[in-house]
C-alpha cells in the first residue's frame, strides 16, 4: 500500500475538480487531485458519430458501473441503460453542449419569493423547496470569473442594471460583457427568432462556453456539428480539460492522478485524515491530507459518504442532519419538433445544444397564478440530446402516423433531416426528501463497490402542470416559425433526465443541509463538498458555470479564509 501526504486531495477532475486544483496550487497549496477515468488530449477526439453519441465513449459504461433506478421505494431497481455524466479529466465538460448560464437573482430565493407572491400554500406540501444560504450578488464576481477564465461566448441583457437589446431581458445584473460576441446564428435559430418575435417573446442568443473568436491562444469554433457528446478536436469548447488543466500543471503544486478509483473518505473523530483509493492496477492506496474535497457527479459525491461510514457517522459520514442523499433532481426535456416542407434549416450544422432561447417562461419571470405549478423553463430550439449527425435524426420520434420502420419511415428521414428544428423546455423540477440516492443492496460495480440507487419519478402534479404548459407554449412558437407538421416528442415513464442535481445541499441550518454556503461541512470542518449536488433547488438553467462559480467561491474561501484559520466558515 502506498501512502502520500498533501495539503488537499480533491476527489474527481470535472467542474469543480480543475478549478478548484487551479487556484489552490496558485495559492501555494500542495494538492494531489483523483480521477478515475483517463486524461485525454485534444489530438484523441475524433469526428466519429458512432463513437461518442451511439457508444457514448467519453461516458461511464453502464455495465461496470451501473446507476440503479426505481420509482418508488415499493419498486425494483433497474440498471439505468446509459449514463450522462463525465468518465475522464475534466469530467462532463469534455462532452458537455457548453451552455453556460448564470441563475436568476430569485433563483437564490425560489421559496421566499413564491412565498411573497402567491402565498405558501402555493409550494407542493410534500415538496422540500428551500432558499439558497448565498445570494447571487455574492456569487456574482466569481460567475465573471469563470466566464473570463474559461472562455464564454454570449450578449448581456443587464449591464449593472441597465438592460441591453439583443440579450436576456430577464437575466440578473452583470458587471460586464461577455468575454466573447455570441456564437454565428444558424437557421433554426433565425426562425425561432423570428417565431418567438411574432408571439410577443424575447429570444436571444444562448451563451456557451465554445470560442467564437480565438481566445487565450486557442482556436474558434468550426461549426463542425460533432459537439454534444463529443470532446472538441480543436479545443474551442472551453471544457475543464483545456482551460483550467493546463492552468493547474503549471503551478507546480498540483499532481493529478488518472486510473484512481476513491472508495472511502477516511476519518477520525470529526476531522476527515485523506481518502482511500484503488490504482489502475488494482492497488490499493491512501492519501494523507488536511483537506478533503469531493468535487464528483452527484451520485458519487452522495456514494462516497455513505460508503465512508463510522462510529461517530453511522449513517454516512457527514451526515448527522439525516440529509446525505435526499433531494435528488433533474431537469425533465420535453421536446417539440417542427417540419418544413418549403425550405432546408440544417439542425445538423454547428453545435447541437440550445442555441436561441426565450427566458420569459422561467424561474418567476412570468405570473403563475392559477397555472398549477410554480417556476419554470427556459425554452430553446435545439436539444442537447439530439446530435447533429443521421444516426441521431434515427433516434428521435417521428410525427403521429409515421411508422418507425419501413419504407414511409425511410422517406421521412430522407426529407426531413435538413428540413426540422426541435425545441425542449428544461423544466425547474422541485425538490423532495423521498427522492433520493443511497446505495444498491445487490448491484456492485467493477471494484466491487454497490452502486448508487436513485429512487425518483418526476410525474408529481406541479411537474406535469409544468411540463404540459411549456409543451403547449413550444407548439405555438412552432406554428409561428412557420412549420408545415408540429408534433411533440414522447416523454419518459417517471426515469430521471438531464442535469442531476442534490443530495448534499448546502444551507445555513446544519440540522436541515449537509453544508453550508461554501461547501463545507457542518459535522467535519476538513471536509468540503462542491458541486451540483449541494444545490437546493435547481432553476431551469443548466448547471455547470454555476458548479464552476462556487467551485472559484468555495477555493477563494479555502485559501484567503480557512488556510489562515482552520475551522467553521462563517
Amino acid at each position: 500500500m502506498a501512502i502520500e501526504k498533501t495539503d488537499v486531495v480533491i476527489v474527481g477532475m470535472g467542474a469543480v475538480g480543475g478549478v478548484m486544483a487551479a487556484e489552490l496550487g496558485k495559492a501555494g497549496l500542495k494538492v494531489i487531485g483523483l480521477e478515475r477515468g483517463p486524461r485525454l488530449k485534444t489530438a484523441d477526439f475524433q469526428l466519429d458519430e458512432l463513437r461518442y453519441f451511439q457508444r457514448k465513449d467519453l461516458r461511464p459504461s453502464p455495465k461496470t458501473q451501473p446507476v440503479t433506478w426505481r420509482p418508488n421505494a415499493s419498486a425494483t431497481a433497474v440498471r439505468l441503460p446509459q449514463l450522462d455524466y463525465g468518465n475522464q479529466a475534466g469530467g462532463g465538460t469534455v462532452h458537455y453542449g457548453a451552455v453556460s448560464w448564470r441563475l436568476h437573482e430569485d433563483d437564490f430565493r425560489a421559496r421566499t419569493q413564491t412565498i411573497e407572491r402567491y402565498g405558501l400554500s402555493a409550494i407542493p406540501q410534500d415538496s422540500t423547496l428551500a432558499d439558497w444560504p448565498l445570494s447571487y450578488a455574492e456569487l456574482e464576481p466569481y460567475y465573471d470569473k469563470a466566464e473570463y477564465d474559461i472562455g464564454v461566448s454570449g450578449k448581456a441583457g443587464n449591464l449593472q442594471g441597465r438592460k441591453i437589446e439583443g440579450g436576456n431581458p430577464f437575466e440578473a445584473p452583470r458587471q460586464r460583457e461577455y468575454p466573447l460576441p455570441p456564437l454565428t446564428k444558424d437557421q433554426p435559430s433565425i426562425l425561432f427568432e423570428a417565431g418567438a418575435q411574432k408571439l410577443g417573446l424575447h429570444p436571444f442568443s444562448t451563451p456557451h462556453a465554445i470560442l467564437s473568436q480565438p481566445y487565450k491562444g486557442r482556436p474558434a469554433c468550426t461549426y463542425c456539428t460533432y459537439c454534444q457528446a463529443f470532446g472538441c478536436y480543436i479545443g474551442a469548447k472551453s471544457s475543464i480539460l483545456v482551460a483550467k488543466l493546463p492552468e493547474a500543471d503549471a503551478t507546480g503544486n498540483v499532481t493529478i492522478k488518472t486510473g484512481a478509483m476513491c472508495y472511502r473518505i477516511n476519518s477520525s473523530g470529526k476531522r476527515v485524515t485523506g481518502v482511500s483509493y484503488y490504482g489502475p492496477d488494482g492497488s490499493d492506496n491512501t492519501i494523507e491530507a488536511e483537506i478533503v474535497v469531493l468535487g464528483t457527479f452527484i451520485y458519487d459525491n452522495t456514494r462516497l459518504l455513505l460508503l465512508s461510514r463510522t462510529d461517530a457517522f453511522p449513517n454516512g459520514l457527514a451526515n448527522s442532519s439525516g440529509q446525505v442523499g435526499k433531494h435528488l433532481m433533474t431537469h425533465i426535456m420535453p421536446n417539440v419538433f417542427v417540419a418544413f416542407d418549403d425550405r432546408h434549416v440544417n439542425t445538423y450544422m454547428g453545435p447541437s445544444a440550445q442555441k436561441y432561447t426565450v427566458d420569459d417562461f422561467n424561474a418567476d419571470n412570468f405570473d403563475h397564478g392559477g397555472l398549477g405549478f410554480i417556476r419554470g423553463a427556459q425554452i430553446s430550439v435545439g436539444t442537447p440530446n439530439l446530435e447533429g449527425g443521421p444516426i441521431s435524426f434515427s433516434t428521435t420520434a417521428p410525427p403521429p402516423g409515421t411508422p418507425r420502420w419501413g419504407a414511409a419511415y425511410r422517406d421521412y428521414l430522407a426529407k426531413y433531416f435538413t428540413r426540422f428544428a426541435v425545441m425542449v423546455a428544461q423544466t425547474e423540477n422541485l425538490p423532495y426528501a423521498d427522492q433520493s440516492i443511497d446505495l444498491d443492496p445487490t448491484v456492485r460495480d467493477q471494484w466491487g463497490l454497490p452502486a448508487p440507487r436513485l429512487t425518483y419519478d418526476w410525474r408529481r402534479p406541479n411537474e406535469r402542470a409544468t411540463v404540459e404548459f411549456m409543451m403547449k407554449k413550444m407548439e405555438e412558437i412552432g406554428r409561428a416559425m412557420g412549420g408545415s407538421q408540429v408534433w411533440r416528442g414522447p416523454l419518459s415513464p417517471g426515469l430521471p433526465g438531464a442535469h442531476h442535481e442534490g443530495g448534499t445541499r448546502m444551507g445555513n441550518d446544519p440540522n436541515t443541509s449537509v453544508v453550508n454556503k461554501y461547501g463545507q461541512s457542518w459535522d467535519i470542518h476538513n471536509l468540503f463538498i462542491v458541486g451540483s449536488s449541494t444545490f437546493p433547488s435547481m432553476s431551469g438553467f443548466n448547471p455547470t458555470l454555476t458548479i464552476e462559480a462556487l467551485a472559484y467561491f468555495s477555493a477563494d474561501a479555502i485559501a484567503n479564509k480557512y488556510k489562515k484559520s482552520p475551522g467553521p466558515l462563517l
